[in-house]
């Protein structure tokens, strides 16, 4: 009696643990989707397809790429904030709808310090200085001396108002001593257009969106906001060579989950995220677009974005930078 009741009760608790288990499964079946908060084409668009393809062959599951922009990528924070905690939804954040938003706006559809839970790190980039060819300028000092003898007359294109181009782009002209009007943009790659077609003069744009158009020669880059030269581009100085060591940025992108969600699916794509950015081919592609990896645990992740608030918060207030 004994031996059959066991295996009666072993055989029950297999079929529990079957019905549990295909439970568990069909929760975590279907595509994993990462919003982007700005249009195809720009640097968050092609890091996170990159990083994507390899991080969705690493879970077994696709990750589809959702591309929701407009206000300054409130509108696809929002809609991440509202998700189910279920590892479906995550956001691609990154330092406007995560960081400059919060100096921007008096009121925002979320909390970002509260809303998210940070997940990893893809890819940043340096920001490059760059012009319209029919501006005609040579080096950054020529740059100077135009918006110093008409102040305000040269535009500046940004990726939307609040994003790190428009933020960083005010900081360094200031720091060059001269004004530019700012013109806000739904994303890099209809800035970036809107230069080639001669409607703004200048734009601090992220490498992806910018780098090849300037091996292209359809812009002008005078120099890297960073404190050594890109490798892609090896002639370009850096704007601290120019005398401004202080000026530097970079666009970052990484990933972050609705808050509530489970620490074993953070856990899971952000293990999926670091084995990927492992991937030599992955990195030689990351570099090729002007990117560099940004590995390290959920923790860290947090600990930079906190670090970008204490940095950018402050001196959005300082410089009277406001939405458009």
């Amino acid at each position: 009696m004994s031996i059959r009741f066991t295996r009666r009760a072993v055989a029950a608790a297999s079929l529990f643990l079957a019905f549990g288990g295909f439970s568990a499964q069909a929760q975590q079946d279907g595509p994993i989707r990462f919003v982007v908060p700005y249009p195809a084409g720009g640097a968050a668009d092609q890091i996170s397809r990159l990083v994507a393809q390899d991080a969705s062959l690493i879970l077994g599951r696709p990750i589809i790429i959702d591309n929701k922009a407009g206000a300054a990528g409130m509108i696809a924070g929002e809609a991440v904030a509202r998700a189910e905690p279920d590892g479906k939804t995550f956001f691609v954040g990154s330092n406007a709808p995560l960081v400059i938003n919060s100096a921007l706006y008096a009121k925002m559809p979320y909390d970002p310090e509260k809303a998210f839970l940070p997940v990893a790190g893809m890819g940043k980039s340096p920001l490059l200085l760059v012009t319209r060819k029919e501006l005609k300028v040579n080096t950054v000092n020529d740059l100077i001396a135009l918006g110093k003898k008409d102040p305000g007359k040269l535009t500046m294109g940004s990726a939307s108002s609040g994003n790190i181009t428009h933020l960083a782009g005010e900081y360094a002209s200031t720091l060059m001593g001269f004004k530019v009007t700012h013109v806000p943009f739904a994303g890099s790659a209809p800035a970036i257009m809107s230069m080639m077609g001669n409607n703004v003069d200048i734009m601090f744009d992220a490498l992806p969106s910018s780098m090849q158009q300037v091996k292209a020669g359809k812009i002008h880059a005078l120099a890297i906001l960073d404190n050594t030269r890109f490798p892609q581009l090896p002639n370009i100085p850096t704007l601290k060579e120019a005398g401004y060591p202080n000026a530097e940025a970079s666009a970052w992108f990484g990933v972050v989950a609705p808050a509530r969600t489970s620490p074993a699916i953070i856990n899971e794509m952000n293990k999926a995220i670091n084995e990927a950015l492992k991937k030599p081919e992955l990195l030689e592609k990351l570099r090729a677009i002007g990117a560099q990896p940004m590995p390290g645990s959920p923790e860290v992740f947090g600990k930079f974005i906190a670090d970008e608030r204490a940095r950018w918060i402050p001196l959005a207030k300082s410089l009277g930078v406001k939405a458009d």
